[in-house]
């Protein structure tokens, strides 16, 4: 991508920005950063568990949907699905602050 600012290749590059940002973004930082927190942040003392594994589960699941209902609408140019994707993206983070919220606040106690 970076390659046609220096070099024009073809102008199909500028209209894949949008679908790029948003798969660098949201699938490989954003999930990079939720798959570390989930280890690093504090086990649950008393039983040593982590929380709900179908819950863990569903904040990739939920993420995921979002990404690939946001880049199909910037490539298919369908502006509607937009909010869709952000809210599975929201649902994503929100679902990952409900599982964690006990294992960081309930620790020192």
């Amino acid at each position: 991508m970076l390659i046609n600012k220096a070099v024009f290749i073809s102008p199909v590059f500028w209209f894949l920005i949008p679908a790029h940002i948003e798969v660098m973004i949201f699938g490989w930082i954003i999930q990079f950063t939720l798959g570390v927190a989930y280890w690093i942040l504090p086990r649950y003392l008393e039983d040593k568990g982590r929380g709900s594994k179908p819950m863990a589960y569903l904040i990739p699941i939920f993420l995921n949907i979002g990404i690939v209902t946001m880049v199909s609408s910037d490539l298919l140019n369908w502006n509607g699905m937009k909010l869709t994707g952000r809210l599975f993206e929201l649902m994503a983070v929100l679902t990952f602050v409900i599982l964690h919220w006990k294992r960081v606040v309930t620790y020192n106690k």
